[in-house]
């Protein structure tokens, strides 16, 4: 059973290359109690940094200069360990919310965003990503027992 704390000690990447979006967003999440949230500006850094720390949600802009949320997204699809990782993207342009979810997002937020809205559907992403995780250990351990 996934629980609270477990919710919320889980690691989240945020990727704006707006700073003070970026900012507003790292302090609803830790605001709410989140402990591993890391936040970068640079869309490049995404792939090393969830290679390095496994993230279990990255909510991602999805306009960026030099690399879009697209190509993000895209690139994110063969390095993924377990075959599920839940991307929110963030949008402000509505016909891009259709395009987020073909390139793999589980889900999207338009931006300006509610800060509840915001924390509800990271932690739906994230109970989901964790009951994955966990379902798949215990399909493992059954499978090697």
């Amino acid at each position: 059973m996934i629980s609270a704390a477990d919710i919320l000690s889980a690691r989240v990447l945020v990727v704006d290359d707006d700073f003070d979006a970026l900012r507003t967003l790292e302090q609803v999440l830790t605001s709410a109690g989140y402990t591993c949230v890391t936040c970068t500006t640079d869309p490049h850094a995404v792939l090393d940094l969830h290679r390095e720390q496994d993230f279990d949600a990255i909510l991602l802009d999805v306009l960026m200069p030099g690399m879009d949320g697209f190509e993000v997204m895209e690139a994110l699809k063969p390095c993924e360990r377990d075959g599920y990782l839940p991307v929110l993207a963030l949008t402000a342009e509505s016909g891009h919310r259709t395009q987020a979810l073909r390139y793999g997002a589980k889900d999207f937020l338009r931006k300006p965003f509610d800060p509840e809205e915001l924390l509800l559907r990271v932690r739906n992403l994230l109970e989901v990503r964790l009951l994955y995780k966990e379902r798949r250990i215990g399909t493992a351990i059954s499978v090697a027992a």
